[in-house]
């Protein structure tokens, strides 16, 4: 514990505790969206979640999925809820339910620190309710303080209307960048949409057959009441890629921040694809005014159905002028689904946190989830 307190205090120094500490160690995944999926034509989020920007609930269609493209073994029916013990058609004709349940042992070593830890990310439940063009949604239960509390950590009701249309409003993440699942990405911490970063938030999106546009206002919590307002643009293209760019405006008592972002997902075929993203970022004050980027990349190649192996890399540096503020990281990972509900993922990469030194050191993180 000691080590761990002498890397916390000379970040702390820097000015980089919670920017940077927490996004190389204990930062953690929560269940988003698998959006390298689209490179099987699955362009629309909502082809298997009820969600449009994808992940909680899934649609029946997209259970189907996780047995037909996604897992090395299983069924359609085991795909189903509670492996199928339950008469899928009787339960979706009212509504659809499911959760989640994730655990991930981390370790992270270099010339000054040397520490493991197992983290309870995830378990919660939750449900949609469809009735014609409306859709309520909801998730419950979070981990707080090592103690599971019975909570509403999502929510929102949502309206279909004209051609494409769709506007909710609700508890949830706003919609930037690569919406995957892994929070342990810098793409995801570092700007501001890690773990229980959901707001209060209103949503409008337009889904063409190739376009796809959204339009995005969100408050902070009662701690932090912030405000946002966000624009989206993604171009789908060929037969399983698309390219996107986000722009991200926020501000509270004369502070703001804005965020650049371009990415892509790029399927060139349906073994082997790239999820890259890149960002800026500009945070400002009455005084001063402070300029940073993000970079990311995951290239993947399914080797058979259900596995696939994974080369990461990815940049942080929270100020350009501050060559001691750039994290970076890269390495080998792998993601394998032996059956329906079942994910077992890792990864082992150097990683150089100048902040605390000009030493490269390992990191490695190894995660198990299963969804019902």
């Amino acid at each position: 514990m000691h080590i761990l307190n002498t890397l916390s205090k000379r970040l702390s120094e820097l000015g980089l505790q919670t920017l940077t500490f927490s996004i190389v160690f204990f930062s953690v995944a929560c269940a988003m969206a698998y959006p390298e999926l689209t490179r099987f034509g699955y362009n629309n989020c909502q082809a298997c979640h009820v969600s449009p920007a994808g992940a909680g609930t899934l649609t029946s269609y997209g259970r189907s999925l996780s047995s037909e493209i996604l897992s090395t073994w299983g069924s359609e029916k085991e795909a189903g809820f509670l492996h199928g013990a339950v008469d899928r058609e009787k339960l979706e004709s009212k509504f659809l339910v499911g959760g989640d349940i994730r655990g991930v042992q981390a370790h992270m070593e270099d010339q000054s620190v040397k520490a493991g830890r197992f983290i309870k990310m995830q378990s919660d439940i939750g449900g949609a309710v469809q009735w014609g063009d409306w859709t309520a949604s909801f998730t419950v239960g979070a981990w707080q303080d090592d103690q599971w509390k019975a909570k509403l950590t999502n929510g929102y009701l949502m309206y279909r209307f004209g051609e494409g249309f769709s506007i909710r409003m609700g508890k949830f993440i706003p919609q930037y960048g690569l919406y995957i699942r892994d929070h342990i990405y810098f793409i995801r911490t570092a700007l501001g949409f890690g773990l229980n970063s959901e707001q209060e938030t209103a949503e409008l999106q337009w889904t063409g057959e190739n376009w796809l546009g959204t339009l995005t206002y969100a408050r902070g919590t009662a701690q932090n009441r912030r405000e946002a307002l966000s624009l989206g643009v993604q171009k789908y293209f060929g037969e399983g890629s698309k390219i996107a760019a986000n722009y991200w405006r926020e501000w509270k008592d004369g502070n703001s921040k804005d965020l650049y972002g371009a990415w892509t997902i790029l399927g060139f075929t349906k073994r082997f694809y790239i999820l890259a993203e890149a960002d800026y970022q500009k945070q400002s004050t009455a005084t001063s005014a402070q300029q940073g980027y993000t970079f990311f990349t995951k290239t993947g190649y399914t080797f058979f159905k259900g596995f696939d192996g994974l080369i990461l890399a990815e940049t942080f540096q929270n100020d350009i002028h501050n060559g001691r503020s750039k994290t970076t990281r890269y390495g080998l990972g792998w993601q394998f689904f032996p059956r329906p509900h079942f994910e077992i993922s890792g990864a082992w990469e150097k990683q150089q946190i100048l902040a605390v030194s000009n030493y490269w050191g390992d990191y490695a993180w190894l995660l198990l989830h299963y969804y019902f």
